[in-house]
C-alpha cells in the first residue's frame, strides 16, 4: 500500500511520473525533457531529480508537472493529458506481456480498482459489471481533485482496454468530483469481437 507523504500529502506512486518522462523523451525528445524541468518551480525541479518508480510523489507535484508540459508543448493543447494517461497504461500494462489475449477487461478493472491504493496514498475504487462488454470503475474519496488528472485518467482506462481488446473502447466519464459529484465515475464499453491487443 502506498503511504502519504512526509507530510501527510497525498501522493501517487512513481510509476506515474516516469511515464512523464517516458513520454516526453519517446515522443518529443531529451529536449523536451529538459524544457520542462527548466521550467518547473525550482522546489518541484528537485523532487523530481532522479524519478524512481518505486518512490511516491505528492500528487499536487505531478499534476504542477503536467501543467507545465502542456506548457511547454502547446501545440498539442488539452490533448497532451491523454497522451501522458495512454503512456501510463502502456507502461503499467507491460506486466500483462504476451499474456494480454488471455486476460478480460472485467478482470483486469477488477484487479486495477483491487490495487488502487498501490499506485494513490489516497482515495479508494471499485469496479461494477454492467454487462457483457461494459463495466463502471468509480474512485471516491480524493482530499484533491484535478479535472487535467481526470481526462489523464480516462485515457489511461480507455488505452488499458485497447491494449487487452483493440481499437473500438468507449470511455465516458459520468461524475466528476471536480464538478462536486460524490465520485469521478468512468463508463468503459469495448467491442464484443475481440481484434486483437494494440502495441505496448
Amino acid at each position: 500500500m502506498l503511504e502519504p507523504g512526509d507530510d501527510a500529502s497525498p501522493c501517487l506512486n512513481g510509476l506515474i511520473v516516469v511515464a512523464r518522462f517516458e513520454y516526453l523523451r519517446d515522443k518529443h525528445g531529451v529536449d523536451a525533457v529538459r524544457r520542462v524541468l527548466e521550467a518547473l518551480p525550482p522546489e518541484e525541479r528537485a523532487r523530481l531529480a532522479g524519478v524512481d518508480s518505486a518512490a511516491s510523489y505528492p500528487f499536487a507535484t505531478v499534476m504542477v508537472l503536467d501543467r507545465t508540459i502542456a506548457a511547454v508543448l502547446p501545440e498539442l493543447g488539452e490533448e497532451v493529458y491523454e497522451r501522458l494517461g495512454e503512456t501510463a497504461a502502456r507502461l503499467h500494462s507491460r506486466w500483462i506481456g504476451e499474456h494480454r489475449t488471455l486476460v478480460s477487461p472485467h478482470a483486469f478493472l477488477s484487479i486495477l480498482a483491487e490495487e488502487h491504493r498501490r499506485l494513490h496514498s489516497f482515495g479508494r475504487a471499485s469496479y461494477r459489471r454492467v454487462g457483457f462488454n461494459e463495466g463502471e470503475i468509480s474512485y471516491r474519496d480524493y482530499p484533491e481533485i484535478d479535472p487535467t488528472y481526470c481526462r489523464s485518467g480516462r485515457a489511461f482506462l480507455r488505452a488499458s482496454i485497447e491494449l487487452l481488446q483493440g481499437p473500438g473502447v468507449v470511455v465516458e466519464e459520468t461524475q466528476c468530483q471536480s464538478r462536486g459529484d460524490a465520485a469521478c465515475v468512468y463508463a468503459i464499453k469495448w467491442p464484443v469481437e475481440r481484434e486483437g491487443p494494440g502495441p505496448l
